[in-house]
Parts: C-alpha cells; structure tokens; sequence
C-alpha cells in the first residue's frame, strides 16, 4: 500500500518527503509526455525517476488513474501497473508507445491503443537503467 501512495505522490510531486521513513527527501525529475494514438486517443504520461529504485509511469486510462514502475523489456521501456490495475502495460520505443489490457481470467494481453506517438519530441519515456 505504502508503494501505491507513494508512486501517485512522487509523480505529482517534484519534491516528496516522508515516504521513506525519517522525513528524508527525494528527488524526482517529473516528465509529462503528452501522445496522440492510431484511434485519435490523446493519452497524458508522467514519468518519474527517483534518485534510488525504478522508473514509474502514471497513465489516466478509462477514467482509471494507473500507477506503474518500470521492468526488464526486450527492448524499448516497459511499464507494468502496480497492484490494483495488474492488467495493464504501457510499452514504449523511441517516440511511440502502446497500451496493452488483460482481461480479467485471461492469459494475454490485447492492444488497446496502438501507435501512439509523442507530441512533443524534445524528451521521451525511455530512462537508462
């Protein structure tokens, strides 16, 4: 739960103290990338990259605000939702990213939104980790 609370402050947030413990502070660069999909969906990231620990991604999707951290991909950036919404994935390569859902008893995962392009080409959601 901590997890949860912390990951939606720390991507609201460019300065969060108090989450771990002793009211030390974090730094966090906060990056909002704003895409447009295939569909003409418009879809709104934040990511952050605190000074310790992975990435995050906070996507709105469906009226459902989804807290997600970052894991291992093949290639380009891989974000997968935090507990909650576990059925949701945001993959991104370069400029352009896709939302994956799983339904609720099923093994794989349906694109939901495909070819979403960044508006704003100066900055991406890729990190070096």
């Amino acid at each position: 739960m901590l997890r949860r609370v912390c990951a939606a402050l720390i991507l609201s947030l460019p300065l969060l103290s108090a989450c771990e413990g002793g009211g030390r502070e974090i730094d966090t660069e906060i990056r909002t990338i704003n895409y447009e999909c295939a569909d003409g969906t418009r879809l709104q990231v934040k990511y952050g990259k605190p000074e310790s620990g992975p990435s995050m991604a906070m996507l709105t999707f469906d009226n459902k605000l989804v807290p997600m951290h970052q894991e291992p991909a093949a290639s380009g950036v891989l974000f997968v939702a935090d507990k909650g919404h576990p059925n949701y994935r945001w993959h991104t390569k370069g400029h352009s990213g896709m939302l994956s859902l799983r339904a609720n008893g099923e093994r794989e995962f349906e694109v939901v939104l495909r070819d979403c392009e960044s508006v704003q080409h100066g900055s991406t959601g890729e990190s070096r980790s």
